[in-house]
């Protein structure tokens, strides 16, 4: 058995540089109080049956700082388990992410850092639990733009005690400037301008970046509650990435391999994940979470290892004479069998992963993926209401309306920077589920500051499972702008049109609260009514409940 003992005991046994002023190696701490030195909070995720990772960051140094971590079974910190130490400086950005081992399955514990005679607030945190799981809830959030308002769903997330992990499916930073960034205009109005003012391009600009977002209260709370699952989308680097540039990176920004690579490592310091193992690089980010004979969560990385360049709309809308010349386009330009979203060696990941998880017998295979996977066919906007709209709005929203009303004339796929700009690579990855035995996915998605209940099928029009998609934390979905009943009745159409979009809503910023059992799957569409301010109410906008019917996942 091991040998257990006090918090005061730990404290006094360790090394002295953490309770004297430090010898000639270390230069001690600039004193302040605990909430300055800890100004970023405590986190912790990427777990496994047996080990975390924890993390927080120490400010006010200029010299390497030894940090003293302690692991508990309970949050006044007295039964401790595990203990170390983690020496940071300026190469890491002051932060500090040991790697917890040695734990039990499947069991809460309580964490918290100390420097000098100062320490960190406790954090809460889970191993993965092994044999029989009953249930396993999860909160999905993506899109957390910092000028758009307030993390309040972040408070929300954190005050749920049910919760058992958070899975954030990307775009948790954004890299834009303030003055004719995207969400600048409200940032400013409401106080909340991002920092540096200019787009991040250098590795101490994504520092800084990732430092102000953990400055958010509802931050603060949700990352010391609760475990993370990350996976990043485009904006922790720059907006729609591909293998060899992105769409939000010009010439003048300099080289665009040199900026991902001081974006992934400001990505790497400032998250609780862990840093690759011996020949991994960070671009090949992703995971298997195993929960018992319940629950497999699979990650994917979509952006750096593998996704050809977008190709965009734009003019040639204007090109096709008619739908025939712009379903020819889409079928061989876009439908190019040639054309990936995902690398040979997350495709590879899957199969194995996939076909584990379907031998194991675990009850769901839920996949963390960026952005909406369904197919989704523009509907024709031949409703009065958009005649009528047309006159009223601006030329950007009207501008926006133009090119939906086009797309639906011409029956097309809108966004190409989603699933449905790599149809062929959708095929392979649901030929890698059916070659696994997993036609029965419960896929998350992030990305387009909607809500999403959609049902997915192959081309031959077999069930492949379902699709939860998130809003936005605070990131509004663009179709606002043509005003609330313009979509509102666009999402109308878009259900119509579309078999495999069951229910969209894309009004309300907030999270996805994902409960599965052995019986069936129930999702909360959890929002909150202002992120403008911090005065808000938190509301369930909607419900859905999920069962495995012959196999196949369905809607009830």
């Amino acid at each position: 058995m091991t040998n257990r003992f006090t918090r005061r005991q730990a404290v006094l046994g360790v090394s002295s540089t953490l309770l004297l002023p430090a010898a000639c190696s270390q230069t001690p701490l600039l004193r302040g109080q605990a909430e300055a030195v800890f100004a970023h909070g405590v986190a912790s995720g990427d777990p496994d049956t047996t080990s975390v990772v924890i993390w927080t960051r120490v400010s006010g140094s200029r010299q390497p700082v030894t940090v003293d971590w302690f692991v508990a079974k309970d949050p006044e910190m007295l039964d401790v388990v595990a203990d170390g130490q983690f020496t940071t400086d300026a190469q890491r950005d002051y932060t500090v992410k040991p790697v917890v081992e040695g734990l039990q399955p499947g069991e809460q514990y309580f964490y918290q850092f100390v420097v000098n005679d100062l320490s960190s607030p406790v954090g809460s945190t889970k191993t993965l639990p092994v044999g029989h799981v009953e249930s396993l809830v999860l909160a999905i959030a993506t899109c957390s733009n910092y000028p758009f308002g307030w993390f309040n769903a972040y408070e929300v997330i954190a005050n749920d005690d049910e919760v058992d992990l958070v899975v954030h499916l990307g775009d948790y930073i954004y890299e834009y400037r303030v003055r004719g960034g995207y969400g600048g205009d409200t940032g400013r109005r409401i106080g909340r301008n991002h920092k540096p003012g200019h787009e991040v391009v250098s590795l101490d600009d994504y520092r800084t970046r990732h430092a102000q977002y953990k400055t958010d209260p509802g931050s603060l709370a949700m990352h010391s509650r609760h475990p993370l699952i990350v996976i990043w989308d485009d904006h922790e680097s720059a907006n729609n990435p591909w293998m060899e540039g992105a769409e939000n990176h010009q010439l003048n920004e300099g080289s665009w391999v040199d900026r991902r690579a001081a974006s992934m490592q400001a990505y790497y310091e400032w998250m609780p994940i862990r840093d690759p193992g011996p020949g991994g690089t960070w671009e090949q980010y992703w995971r298997h979470f195993k929960f018992g004979d319940l629950a497999s969560v699979i990650t994917l990385e979509s952006r750096h290892t593998g996704r050809s360049e977008q190709i965009t709309w734009g003019k040639r809308l204007d090109g096709f004479r008619n739908a025939a010349e712009g379903k020819e386009f889409y079928a061989n330009v876009v439908g190019s069998p040639d054309r990936n979203m995902l690398s040979a060696d997350m495709e590879d990941f899957l199969q194995s992963e996939l076909a584990e998880s379907v031998e194991s017998g675990r009850r769901w295979r839920i996949i963390g993926n960026q952005s909406v996977m369904a197919r989704m066919k523009m509907p024709r906007l031949d409703d009065p209401i958009f005649t009528g709209l047309k006159r009223e709005l601006g030329r950007t929203a009207g501008n926006l309306l133009d090119d939906l009303t086009r797309l639906g004339e011409l029956e097309l796929h809108g966004d190409l920077d989603a699933w449905d700009g790599y149809p062929a690579a959708r095929e392979r990855f649901y030929q890698i589920a059916k070659d696994a035995g997993a036609h029965d996915l419960l896929v998350v998605s992030g990305d387009s500051h909607s809500y999403w209940a959609n049902a997915l099928y192959d081309a031959n029009g077999a069930s492949m499972g379902v699709e939860l998609g998130s809003t936005g934390i605070t990131s509004p979905r663009s179709l606002l702008s043509i005003g609330d009943e313009g979509l509102s009745r666009w999402e109308e159409l878009a259900v119509a049109a579309n078999k495999e979009i069951v229910w969209v809503e894309g009004h309300y910023r907030g999270f996805i609260r994902l409960e599965v059992t052995h019986d069936g799957a129930h999702a909360d569409f959890v929002t909150v009514t202002n992120v403008e301010s911090r005065d808000y109410e938190k509301k369930i906008v909607h419900s859905m409940d999920i069962e495995s019917s012959n196999g196949n996942l369905r809607y009830v």
